[in-house]
């Protein structure tokens, strides 16, 4: 579950627990008289249903007029600062944590809150060392604060502080209960990844081994250990790079040029047109697969299949760039013109291009390449590929 969806789901959940406790009070009660004042206010009934309703504008606009006739209404200016914050408007969210924090009565546990609310705010407005500081000092007050602990985690996520966010989810984890090990094995990836780049080989291939250990579906492991291996044992390389396959089929394309190179260099290139073939036998429409195959024929000088390869890969996604790219590299290389670019150009003619279409699937950002961790909403492996399929009313 995304951020921001975990916040619609506690604000509801706020929103029908103070629901509920006026029905109780007025039950007890009898009356109105004994109720705190804003409760009594149909701003507050109204703006409660727009936060269970998900209309968010609408209870900012109910919920702050009942700050303004109460503003003691601790429990709905809570509310209110994040309900700010979820919409932009990050400098009033501020003013309204800020405004929580100087008043002399909140309990320990209202004073955190409040605290990791406007860290989240500092946050949200890029202001990384205030945020941090922030977050220190609700866990100064609270240790197990989950509010001021994902705020942390975030941002050294942002930062790209692996093993400090590694650190923080593990704690994390204890104290939800939850099984966190596919985001705690996408941050050993991130931490071998950068090992790797600075030319510490087995500290790399330590932190990918770990990665899998924790959960096999981590695909940048798997391409990391790869790459460890490559220039020692291309073979052992090539059998990484099948596990990987064989764990994550959906993601195999992201394995085609690793393998093809690993397979050349065992001196069995082969098995590459063998593992193209099988996977276009699983999927009739992998487009990928048809493309990697094509890019391996055409350095073997084998044009016309390549084209056919092809002709396929852009009939079972027109929208996507690449395989038009590799289409006219193989029509320059056949040096051929009438009939095979006609037939090219009816089926591409009517398409709209992206060069590689990835889709979150938390919230639905799109990016023109596969992301293992989405700039959008921050969660961890969400991004599949997007299938766009022909255009509306192109032959088929």
């Amino acid at each position: 579950m995304t951020d921001t969806a975990l916040l619609a789901v506690l604000l509801a959940a706020i929103a029908g627990l103070l629901a509920g406790r006026a029905w109780a009070a007025a039950r007890r009660r009898g009356d109105s008289r004994d109720r705190p004042p804003y409760r009594v206010s149909p701003h507050y009934t109204q703006g409660l249903h727009y936060v269970a309703a998900g209309q968010r504008e609408l209870a900012i606009s109910e919920l702050t007029k009942v700050a303004r006739e109460d503003p003691e209404a601790l429990e709905v200016l809570q509310i209110l600062g994040n309900l700010l914050r979820e919409a932009g408007q990050v400098e009033r969210a501020i003013q309204v944590h800020q405004g929580l924090l100087a008043r002399s009565d909140l309990t320990r546990a209202e004073r955190a809150y409040a605290l990791a609310s406007l860290g989240t705010d500092f946050s949200k407005a890029g202001f990384i060392d205030r945020a941090t500081r922030t977050f220190e000092e609700v866990l100064e007050v609270d240790p197990k604060s989950i509010h001021a602990l994902v705020g942390m985690q975030k941002l050294h996520e942002d930062q790209r502080q692996w093993q400090e966010a590694y650190t923080v989810q593990t704690r994390l984890s204890r104290l939800r209960k939850t099984e966190d090990s596919l985001v705690l094995g996408h941050l050993q990836a991130e931490m071998g990844r950068e090992a790797l780049q600075a030319g510490r080989i087995d500290a790399a291939e330590k932190a990918f081994r770990t990665a899998l250990s924790l959960d096999r579906r981590v695909f940048p492991a798997h391409l990391g250990l790869a790459d460890c291996q490559a220039g020692r044992d291309p073979r052992q390389a090539a059998a990484v790079l099948e596990d990987a396959v064989q764990t994550s089929p959906e993601r195999a394309y992201l394995a085609f040029d690793r393998l093809a190179l690993a397979y050349a260099d065992s001196g069995e290139p082969s098995r590459f047109v063998g593992l193209c073939e099988q996977t276009i036998r699983q999927d009739p429409r992998d487009w990928r697969a048809r493309l990697a195959l094509a890019r391996h024929l055409g350095r073997e000088g084998r044009h016309e299949e390549a084209f056919g390869l092809l002709l396929r890969a852009v009939e079972a996604n027109p929208q996507v760039l690449l395989p038009h790219l590799e289409m006219w590299r193989t029509l320059r290389a056949m040096g051929l013109e009438g009939e095979v670019v006609d037939r090219y150009i009816a089926t591409a003619e009517e398409s709209a291009f992206y060069r590689d279409p990835h889709v979150c699937t938390a919230c639905r950002y799109r990016a023109d390449d596969m992301l293992w961790r989405c700039p959008h909403c921050h969660e961890w492996n969400t991004f599949v590929e997007e299938r766009l399929g022909p255009t509306a009313g192109a032959k088929s």
